[in-house]
């Protein structure tokens, strides 16, 4: 049979129509896709509300079975060292592990809202209370000091005091208004209106809990069905690869997230302990800060110490000097001592590094940025680093010119 054959001519013809083609149907499309971009971008959105909605409950499982993971371990490593019950039945020492980390959690939340939020509640309120009193008598004792001293006037420092203080004005003086206006009655007309918005809150949470504790009660199958999942993707070679970096990644973001929580946790506790000590005022809400800000590296301590300074000189200027002195010993105890004890080296990053990661995570996430920042940044500097190492060692594999010793030039001398 004859095999039909195009002319040159004819081929380049075919060929200048088929681009023809292409741009038409590529200018059709292009036009379709502006006329009905509203459409589309709608449906792309409500896809990602449902992917987003879909995977919330997994991924609120997945960070709570992360956290929790370290604790189950611990249990389970002090239980089955010895033979008897436990080591026998690794099945039922894990599920008394999960239960028993279970409940001190939601028993610490239960805790936390029966005693802890009622009492900082009447503090916040009391001293919002007094806080135009307290200012008042700030103001007095200012100017009985400065009449002692002629060149400094008593009404200058108070007008620039007060101006320091007018956002804290602002900021509490609807708090008793607002605590009269919430009643049990109003709270829950709130709740019953946006029942939808609670009810779905409460129901990831709930999956989240109970997901984590099937991750938890199965994490070598789930471990090992990952690793089977990237060996069939990817070479062996890179296989590992990527499980030696997911490891070291996992290491430096559970020592820092677990170690750093632990770290605010004591210092709260020191901090509630020694300001009792000192019959410091509102000492609960002054350790609450202390510990909250704490979490955040460099900048928590002044963020944690100086309100706490300021509510203190608002009510006692003496007591003041005595929180400020307590929160610095404190703060240096958990820097130089407490600190590197349980953190260790598990970041490896400069102090401007960290405060870049802190200032750059703020910015973009709030408050929760400028604590993951520092873990993420860490990562980040990691990888950066070995690459520009390697770079510079395939670069540089004859002669090492940082080892090499500079030649000076010889001075040209002056006859």
């Amino acid at each position: 049979m004859r095999k039909f054959r195009m002319k040159k001519t004819d081929r380049l013809f075919f060929k200048i129509a088929c681009y023809i083609f292409g741009v038409l149907a590529a200018v059709v499309l292009f036009e379709k896709v502006i006329g009905n971009l509203p459409s589309i971008t709608s449906a792309i959105h409500t896809f990602l509300r449902v992917t987003q909605t879909l995977c919330l409950p997994f991924l609120i499982g997945f960070m709570i079975a992360y956290v929790m993971n370290p604790f189950v371990y611990f249990f389970e490593r002090h239980t089955m060292k010895k033979e008897n019950f436990f080591s026998h039945h690794p099945k039922v020492t894990r599920t008394l592990a999960i239960l028993l980390i279970y409940t001190i959690v939601i028993g610490g939340i239960v805790w936390i809202a029966i005693y802890l939020v009622p009492e900082i509640k009447t503090s916040v309120i009391t001293f919002a209370t007094q806080l135009p009193a307290y200012t008042a008598t700030l103001n007095d004792k200012i100017d009985e000091f400065f009449l002692q001293i002629d060149f400094i006037s008593g009404e200058n420092v108070n007008n620039v005091i007060n101006r320091l203080l007018t956002p804290l004005n602002e900021m509490f003086q609807d708090v008793p208004t607002l605590a009269e206006r919430v009643d049990l009655a109003a709270l829950t007309t709130t709740i019953i209106g946006n029942v939808f918005t609670v009810g779905r809150a409460a129901f990831n949470i709930i999956m989240g809990i109970f997901i984590a504790f099937y991750m938890l009660f199965d994490k070598e199958g789930f471990s090992r069905q990952i690793k089977k999942t990237v060996l069939a993707l990817f070479s062996e070679r890179r296989a590992q690869r990527i499980y030696y970096n997911a490891g070291r990644i996992h290491n430096i973001f559970q020592n820092f997230i677990i170690g750093k929580a632990l770290d605010s946790l004591i210092i709260g506790i020191l901090a509630f302990i020694g300001l009792n000590l000192i019959h410091a005022p509102l000492v609960l809400v002054l350790s609450l800060i202390i510990g909250v800000t704490n979490m955040i590296p460099y900048f928590g301590p002044f963020l944690g110490g100086i309100p706490s300074v300021i509510i203190t000189l608002l009510i006692s200027p003496i007591d003041a000097i005595w929180v400020g002195l307590f929160i610095l010993a404190l703060q240096q105890f958990d820097g130089n001592f407490l600190g590197p004890k349980i953190l260790g080296n598990s970041l490896d990053i400069s102090p401007l590094w960290i405060i870049l990661a802190v200032i750059v995570g703020g910015a973009l996430m709030g408050p929760l940025g400028m604590f993951i920042g520092v873990p993420i940044f860490a990562t980040i500097k990691m990888f950066c680093q070995e690459f520009i190492d390697w770079k510079y060692r395939k670069k540089y594999q004859d002669q090492d010119p940082m080892e090499t010793p500079s030649v000076e030039e010889p001075s040209s001398q002056t006859e």
